[in-house]
């Protein structure tokens, strides 16, 4: 079944060797690799090293935690502070009588620490006035080169595992399963499909969900997992013509390349072809599913996760509404797209059909599959 599908949406090999099928793909430079060895090789050791430095920084700085918000944000913050040049074994050095890091970078890293420890990370001007003038200035120089996401820890959607079928299963193959779905989105519970309707669902249902499931990934990686509902639908309805104009396509391969061509084009949407391949194969993935046993899993997840980004967008945007007009802040003057003023109009009425849409869709894979004949 697998193989059907992937003569529909193609399965890169590894990017790294070239010869294997590719199994994962890197959270930080998007290449789809197949093993541990290929991750580690010299091909791929510039960026193996900064993802192992960065984990080092991250483990130091979780003895002073005790909120991962604020550890996420010290995190990125510090990042503007690194030398790029550091290497990795002078982050590993600890000081022999007391077992403490001896970077002397630490001072630095407590005093930013100590300057947002009781503000809150949800406010963009409050962050911003705890900004030292210095960094003030690299915050803006790096938004001026378009060079922030070289500071964000690069987000690894929940849908890259898999577990391959072996001809000897091991014992705790299931207990592998069952902590890697932890990481899904929770499933909505739907009716059955033979419930909705007695007439027998069209071909086209399983495509016009491969356009959804495709525009769903893309956003997913573009705002690196972290989504703000109202601006993430409407992103959405910019490259997703299944919900925003109810477009029915009729071939899987067609419905993916309609959003490739829908993200290029956006005004909405700055992206490259580099991208748009890891979309091509994220959508493979989620429709592959975790296993064979499982393989309706991940698309459930998806589609429950997008009922819920788009219910949540209805709210806000009734919300908004009911609020007046707040004075602009600081840090809204002085980066105008931290708000959403530059997009369009969010319309309630199609997030609603939408939201009824991917309930149908839900029911759909519920009860049918996702294979391609």
């Amino acid at each position: 079944m697998a193989d059907v599908k992937t003569s529909k949406i193609n399965q890169n090999i590894c990017g790294l060797c070239d010869e294997n099928p590719s199994k994962y793909c890197c959270p930080r430079c998007e290449v789809f690799y197949c093993s541990l060895d290929c991750y580690k090789s010299e091909k791929h050791l510039q960026c193996s090293e900064s993802f192992y430095r960065d984990c080092v920084n991250s483990e130091l700085m979780a003895h002073n935690a005790d909120d991962e918000s604020r550890d996420k944000m010290v995190d990125i913050l510090k990042r503007m502070q690194d030398d790029d040049n550091i290497d990795i074994n002078d982050l590993i050095e600890y000081d022999d009588d007391d077992g403490e890091p001896a970077d002397s970078d630490d001072e630095e890293a407590d005093d930013l620490e100590k300057r947002i420890e009781n503000i809150n990370l949800d406010d963009a001007d409050e962050i911003w006035n705890a900004l030292t003038e210095d960094e003030k200035n690299e915050f803006e120089a790096l938004i001026n080169r378009g060079d922030v996401g070289s500071i964000m820890p690069q987000w690894e959607p929940w849908w890259v595992y898999r577990r391959e079928k072996k001809l000897v299963e091991d014992v705790d193959a299931n207990a592998d399963d069952g902590e890697a779905l932890k990481n899904c989105p929770e499933l909505k519970a739907v009716p059955k499909f033979e419930t909705l309707t007695s007439v027998k669902p069209s071909p086209a249902i399983k495509c016009n969900i491969t356009n959804v499931l495709a525009s769903y990934a893309f956003i997913m990686r573009y705002f690196n997992g972290e989504i703000e509902p109202g601006e993430a639908t409407i992103c959405l309805f910019n490259i997703c013509d299944n919900l925003n104009n109810n477009t029915n396509f009729d071939d899987p391969a067609v419905a993916l390349e309609s959003v490739a061509q829908k993200c290029l084009q956006s005004e909405l949407i700055q992206t490259d072809e580099a991208s748009i391949t890891v979309m091509r194969k994220d959508t493979f993935l989620i429709i592959r599913g975790p296993s064979d046993d499982n393989e309706k899993y991940y698309c459930q997840s998806a589609l429950s996760h997008l009922h819920n980004i788009l219910t949540k967008a209805k709210t806000l945007d009734k919300q908004k509404d009911q609020k007046t007009a707040k004075e602009k802040t600081v840090f809204s003057k002085k980066f105008p797209e931290h708000e959403m003023e530059h997009l369009p109009s969010l319309d309630v009425s199609k997030v609603k059909k939408c939201i009824k849409k991917v309930e149908y869709y839900l029911s759909y894979v519920d009860s049918y599959d996702m294979d391609f004949e």
